[in-house]
């Protein structure tokens, strides 16, 4: 009888223990995870969603995503409200940032001078042409997420940020799926959405990865492991396309994501206790112009589910949080140390000219990443990743770089224009040939004129660099003789050999500083007519000259060809010293020109472009060989020969010459644009004597032109009609292509 009681009491116990448990799991706060997938633009929904999950007064325990549901995810766990987030997402310039467009003030002062006449870059890779891995290097979509993640920089452990997180990327030599919960939470996004052929490959720990969409677009599976009770997922992909559809790489990759999820009958789906799918077939992955509507679309899907949503957070049993406030971070940090890592080809003298930065200077996060831009432009880096180890207004500045592969290149160009008629272009660059730093290009123009440049040069960012530069030119026209031995015009031919070896300053990529030492080889002549000397043809120059010359330069263009806004300044100051004066009458002189130009936006279609131009000689003598030549139409004269609307090719000429221009120009479909020139100038052997007597537009020479030109991927094309109304001269003007 006791035995019975006792095996009584104890099953007693046994329930009423049970039944306690059950009520604590029952009282218990609910943890809910939630997955986002990837999807490209079509992610933005995943903010749709976010809003009416706060509408339902839920609070998200975990958050995993993949791609651009890790991207929206990561803001949102790291403390941004999904109000918050859609601000941030509608402001960024997706097309900018993704493409690593860089404005043109970043690019170097070599590289606006020699790289903006190419079409085509190819990398040489081995013996053999490549092409690029991706459209972009992913730099300006890191410096745009690290801005965004700075308050939690100091987090390098996902599970201890505001609410947990998790992404994934893929390993792009097994194809497996890498989990990335810890490190820097800007670089594991741009990891995760490292999309193929839109964005390079990341480089995490010694992993290199690719878009977390090919092993796991969907990682409901890795949830179920967070402890959570509860999964919401949201889909924002679509069902598998059919080949007609599949019309471009990325519906072509869009679709190989797909494989995973719809091509193994939803059988992840069955683990998502609410399960979200935006309709959003009729976006694609790279609609990021149509942000509003896909965010709309995702929290309309999100909003017929609003009761079963609130139902979730009447279960979390939880009291509402304060949202945090995030705001941009404008401090400023002084630089303790530094350590720059992943650099072989290039100093650290050059990479801290580059970023613009020293130790002990004050800078802000956005100046950094500004400044980053510096050397992003030279495509010397694949990516550039940094951290400010924080302590208050103290900074430990850790750099990691990863250089670009390819060092050497061929580029390639073609170009017409009145006076070196059809050309072809060819480029070898090749960098870090013989010094660190260094970067030797290598022009050959052919065609109706052969020409070459070699600019070799050593970079020293925003140090002091020194180059070496040769070139030769050469053109065929005829000009007008004044009557010169009984003709009124004559052949005449030009062959321009230089030799420069200089040091150069620049300051902010927009202003240089340079001086050096010059040889020149000049001959001039005309095939009408036989001389003493030459039984075929008689020369006007044949002579070596030796001279210095220095120059201040500003370029702040925002474009080289058909620019909006910026000026350009160039002021040459160059002495002769010697000759082997194939005149017999050479001594030292100098002359000084100074040209100065902008372009001002007046309305979103009328620009006003204004120059001032003008030169003088100091010398004793006349100067035949060096006078300058005003006349025809073009942007790439050499030497002393200056284009001038209503005057043919050299056919104003004296030692010292004035000249202003004036355009007013109308952008009237997409990229076309008409415009009207009006230029006027002054020209003789002393302009300022000249100027003291007689006013300048008075006295002055003038000509105008009225043009239609197009901007293409080819360069720009220009034809235009000029003419001067005291010299009855008129002409019809072409040129296609990127001048050079």
């Amino acid at each position: 009888m006791t035995k019975k009681i006792v095996i009584l009491f104890i099953l007693i116990h046994q329930v009423v223990f049970c039944q306690h448990k059950e009520n604590d799991t029952l009282n218990s706060p609910k943890k809910v995870g939630l997955v986002l997938s990837g999807g490209g633009a079509k992610g933005f929904a995943h903010i749709g969603v976010l809003k009416a999950i706060e509408e339902a007064g839920l609070q998200i325990d975990y958050i995993g995503g993949t791609s651009m549901g890790a991207a929206v995810g990561a803001l949102y766990a790291s403390g941004y409200t999904a109000h918050q987030v859609d601000s941030i997402i509608m402001a960024i310039d997706f097309e900018k940032m993704l493409t690593d467009k860089i404005d043109r003030k970043y690019n170097s002062f070599f590289d606006k001078k020699n790289n903006e006449k190419y079409l085509l870059t190819l990398p040489i890779k081995g013996f053999k042409l490549g092409l690029p891995i991706a459209l972009s290097k992913g730099q300006n979509t890191y410096n745009t997420l690290s801005e965004l993640c700075h308050h939690v920089d100091h987090i390098t452990n996902f599970s201890e940020l505001p609410i947990p997180f998790f992404c994934i990327a893929t390993n792009i030599e097994t194809g497996k799926q890498v989990e990335i919960n810890s490190g820097s939470l800007a670089l594991a996004v741009r990891s995760s959405a490292s999309l193929p052929t839109l964005l390079n490959p990341s480089q995490l720990d010694s992993i290199t990865v690719i878009d977390g969409g090919i092993s796991n677009n969907f990682p409901i599976d890795l949830m179920r492991t967070k402890g959570v009770d509860y999964v919401i997922g949201v889909d924002v992909q679509g069902n598998l396309k059919k080949q007609q559809n599949l019309d471009s790489a990325l519906k072509v990759i869009d679709q190989i994501i797909n494989f995973q999820l719809y091509g193994n009958e939803y059988a992840e789906l069955d683990k998502i206790d609410v399960y979200l799918h935006p309709k959003v077939t009729d976006f694609s992955i790279v609609d990021f112009n149509k942000k509003r509507a896909i965010i709309d679309a995702g929290y309309k899907a999100a909003k017929a589910q609003l009761n079963q949503l609130k139902e979730l957070a009447r279960q979390q049993n939880k009291k509402p949080i304060s949202a945090l406030k995030i705001k941009p971070n404008p401090k400023e940090y002084t630089i303790n140390n530094y350590t720059i890592s992943g650099a072989k080809n290039y100093t650290r003298r050059y990479i801290r000219g580059k970023l613009d930065f020293k130790k002990n200077q004050k800078i802000n996060l956005k100046k950094f990443n500004q400044n980053i831009n510096y050397a992003t432009t030279s495509n010397n880096f694949s990516s550039i990743f940094y951290n400010f180890k924080e302590n208050d207004s103290i900074v430990d500045l850790d750099i990691k770089l990863t250089e670009n592969p390819e060092s050497r290149f061929l580029k390639l160009g073609i170009h017409y224009d009145p006076l070196y008629n059809l050309s072809g272009l060819v480029n070898y660059t090749h960098k870090h040939l013989l010094l660190r730093n260094d970067i030797l290009s290598v022009d050959l123009a052919f065609g109706d004129n052969t020409r070459y440049g070699i600019n070799y040069f050593i970079d020293n960012g925003h140090f002091l660099g020194y180059g070496i530069y040769s070139r030769f030119n050469q053109f065929e026209t005829i000009i007008k003789s004044n009557n010169f031995i009984g003709v009124n015009q004559i052949n005449f031919e030009y062959e321009d050999f230089t030799n420069y070896l200089y040091t150069q300053g620049n300051f902010q990529n927009m202003y240089a500083i340079s001086v050096g030492v010059e040889h020149k080889h000049i001959r001039s002549f005309t095939n009408n007519f036989a001389s003493v000397k030459d039984d075929t043809r008689t020369f006007f120059d044949d002579s070596h000259y030796l001279s210095v010359l220095g120059k201040i330069e500003a370029d702040t263009y925002d474009k080289k060809s058909f620019p909006n806004q910026g000026v350009l300044i160039n002021a040459t100051w160059r002495t002769f010293l010697s000759s082997t004066d194939f005149g017999d009458n050479f001594s030292p002189f100098s002359q000084l020109r100074v040209l100065m130009e902008g372009r001002w936006t007046l309305s979103d279609r009328l620009s006003f472009f204004a120059q001032g131009d003008g030169a003088l000689s100091i010398t004793h003598r006349e100067l035949d060989n060096f006078n300058y030549s005003l006349g025809g139409y073009g942007n790439n004269f050499i030497n002393n020969f200056i284009p001038f609307y209503g005057y043919s090719f050299s056919e104003l000429e004296a030692n010292s010459f004035l000249k202003t221009t004036g355009s007013l120009r109308y952008r009237f479909y997409k990229k076309n644009y008409i415009d009207f020139v009006a230029n006027y100038a002054l020209i003789a052997d002393d302009v300022l004597e000249f100027l003291e007597h007689k006013p300048f537009f008075t006295n002055a020479n003038s000509g105008y032109a009225i043009g239609l030109s197009s901007d293409t991927f080819l360069g720009p094309f220009d034809l235009r009609y000029a003419w001067s109304p005291e010299n009855k001269f008129s002409s019809i003007y072409f040129s296609a292509g990127f001048w050079f």
